[in-house]
């Protein structure tokens, strides 16, 4: 219901007030859940990152993790392969569309993607045995971070394109397969690709 409110009519134009009348519960209980109306927004509209660092803290012990990384990116696109309805595409650009156009959303949105880097960061210190401000495990915390942003971005350019779902998985695969041989060899690794600065 609130989700149908925030399409309709914009997240700013929207009260919590509002929320609780068309959920027919007391504004109370909805700050229960939700301490503030962006926090409403996003629990309605979880990002799959946001539990990355309590996935990482859970892989077996003494799995490599860069093959652990891979299985997780790589089956986080599995959910693609399926053909949406034009129920859910619809669904899907709305909520970007009322997220493009409210720069309140915008700014929580990069503000929980500092937190989940921050949180990702800690896990990889701890699986490395590093210290937390270590510039190791941040980079690769926000290189998957990034990985994720680009997925996403990458997968709503490609169904406003009118690719098939075959086809945009094989395109997203590459990318995290991309993303992810950089971590594992370096920027120079193949020694034949000299960057210019």
């Amino acid at each position: 219901m609130a989700l149908e409110l925030f399409i309709e009519r914009g997240f700013e134009q929207v009260t919590v007030t509002e929320v609780a009348e068309a959920a027919d519960v007391s504004v109370n209980t909805v700050y229960n859940y939700f301490p503030t109306k962006e926090d409403l927004f996003f629990g309605l509209n979880q990002p799959m990152e946001a539990s990355l660092a309590g996935i990482v803290r859970q892989r077996e012990k003494g799995e490599s993790l860069l093959t652990f990384l891979r299985q997780l990116l790589l089956g986080s696109l599995e959910p693609m392969k399926a053909i949406p309805s034009p129920e859910q595409d619809s669904t899907r650009e709305q909520v970007f569309r009322v997220i493009r156009e409210s720069p309140t959303l915008q700014a929580r949105g990069r503000q929980m993607t500092e937190s989940v880097e921050e949180d990702l960061a800690h896990a990889f210190a701890e699986d490395m045995g590093t210290e937390s401000d270590d510039i190791v495990p941040r980079l690769v915390a926000h290189l998957i971070l990034t990985l994720y942003a680009r997925i996403f971005a990458e997968y709503a350019r490609r169904r406003l394109k009118g690719e098939s779902s075959e086809e945009i998985h094989a395109g997203l695969s590459a990318m995290v397969t991309a993303g992810l041989d950089l971590l594992a060899h370096g920027i120079d690794a193949s020694g034949d690709t000299e960057m210019v600065v």
